[in-house]
């Protein structure tokens, strides 16, 4: 199979998929066809017409036992998913009924629309936030058979010998958990940090078979189970004795990352939800307005302080919820439209850039922060803001609302000197960078929200006109 031919697949080179369509049903040595490749990097053009032109290249398997939608699904391109997911006769008919009338615009062509899910979001999770105060249902769900518990130990997570992410079975961490009720007692107060994630209701459905298994589906719940610090604590001996059981069973606590990385993208979800709550629980042990100590509540959705003379016991206060980071990443556009402005930082590996970033500030639109960051860390002055998609970064807690953006100015002037530089870089240097091919610059993980912008305005059409509308 010619190689330029998957290299155009997967840059989105549509004249050179055109110029071999004899070539177009061949595979390689993984049994991978273009159309692996053209799902694979979210080649929305590209797959379209390789659909078009051979549709029977949609139900080809690799030999990771992939078809192309479940590869695009896999790596986030729901849109490319979705044209290559076959229609069912269920579909065909519902598309006829929804099919809107000639002239018609509106909620149809918006419900048509596909949102682009990053890596760390699509949780296949029932949060369920109903039953974090219904203790007689927590109860239920923590000591189900079929709970999963994901243990972390100063926020990092327990792997097992293959870099999988472990899950403990209720039994396994049975006695650092007490029961669910209204009356906190002194021993609750030391007790290990238990957060409910949710109820994955789809994965596994005969489990709810199981005796003592949860009927609504699986449990997720995240654990603290790092030392306790003193030996007076009663929890101290069990911990340390888990600990010693992990290390027999070849289990180890990592950080997050890289691993998280290689994770699935569902798992993935989860362990990023189970680690920014157990973040702001790890940071959030006194109460802000008092200085008392805090417990959790609803399930470890809430922290109450347990001073009752504190001001926080009367009336809502947001300091007592869990913390989210609004953030603004942004890829900027050259208003000739053939380039685009990125800035890398000191600490950052050699020759790698990104775009640029930075926190919402109060009473500020996501929108105006886009145009603060950008002004402030290379000088340039920003029109047009277009929404591109969002990604929980779990490291500690933030959500990256990501953007693409069409500049008015060009001169690059680094005000609050938070870069150590910034350029443009032309449409062919950053396809060589998406590539790896050693060219001018390195860019982030494939899997990170910056990637993901460069990479949709580098290669997909559409993107670049919405950028300057």
């Amino acid at each position: 199979m010619s190689a330029s031919l998957l290299e155009a697949a997967a840059t989105g080179d549509l004249d050179t998929i055109k110029s071999q369509t004899k070539a177009l049903k061949d595979r390689n040595e993984r049994g991978w066809t273009a159309l692996h490749f053209a799902a694979r990097y979210g080649q929305l053009e590209v797959a379209t017409y390789l659909r078009d032109q051979a549709p029977d290249l949609l139900a080809v398997v690799n030999n990771e036992g992939k078809t192309p939608a479940q590869l695009a699904q896999f790596w986030g391109y729901d849109q490319v998913a979705q044209l290559l997911t076959p229609a069912t006769n269920d579909d065909k008919q519902q598309q006829q009924q929804q099919q809107p009338a000639a002239g018609a615009s509106g909620p149809v062509a918006l419900a048509q629309q596909v949102n682009h899910v990053n890596f760390f979001a699509g949780s296949p999770l029932n949060r369920y936030g109903w039953y974090r105060t219904n203790n007689d249902k927590l109860n239920q769900l923590v000591k189900a058979s079929n709970a999963r518990f994901i243990l972390l130990n100063k926020l990092d997570p327990l792997f097992d010998q293959d870099n999988k992410l472990y899950f403990a079975p209720y039994d396994q961490v049975a006695g650092l958990i007490g029961e669910f009720s209204d009356d906190t007692t002194t021993e609750d107060s030391l007790r290990p940090r238990l957060i409910f994630l949710g109820v994955d209701e789809q994965q596994h459905k005969d489990d709810s078979k199981a005796a003592g298994a949860a009927s609504e589906g699986i449990p997720y719940w995240a654990l603290d189970v790092s030392a306790a610090k003193q030996e007076t604590n009663p929890f101290h001996s069990s911990l340390q004795q888990l600990h010693q059981d992990f290390e027999k069973n070849q289990l180890d606590f990592s950080p997050a990352l890289p691993l998280a990385f290689q994770l699935n993208k569902d798992t993935a979800a989860i362990l990023a939800q189970a680690r920014s709550m157990m973040d702001w629980h790890t940071r959030n042990k006194f109460c802000p307005a008092c200085g008392g100590a805090v417990v959790s509540k609803e399930a470890g959705h809430k922290l109450h302080c347990s001073s009752s003379d504190c001001i926080s016991q009367k009336g809502v206060h947001n300091f007592a919820y869990p913390r989210t980071d609004a953030v603004v990443i942004v890829c900027i556009v050259h208003p000739t439209e053939d380039k685009i402005l990125l800035g890398r930082q000191k600490q950052w590996p050699a020759r790698m850039f990104s775009c640029i970033a930075g926190f919402v500030e109060a009473g500020e639109s996501i929108e105006e922060a886009v145009r603060r960051e950008a002004l402030e860390e290379t000088g340039v002055h920003v029109d047009h803001v277009s929404y591109h998609s969002t990604q929980p970064w779990p490291f500690p807690n933030s959500l990256m609302f990501g953007f693409l953006a069409s500049a008015t100015s060009t001169t690059i002037k680094m005000e609050d000197k938070e870069l150590e530089s910034a350029r443009w870089f032309s449409r062919s240097e950053v396809l060589g960078a998406l590539k790896g091919d050693g060219g001018v610059f390195t860019m982030p993980p494939k899997l990170a929200i910056a990637h993901q912008l460069v990479h949709a305005w580098a290669t997909n059409a559409t993107v670049r006109q919405n950028a300057k509308m």
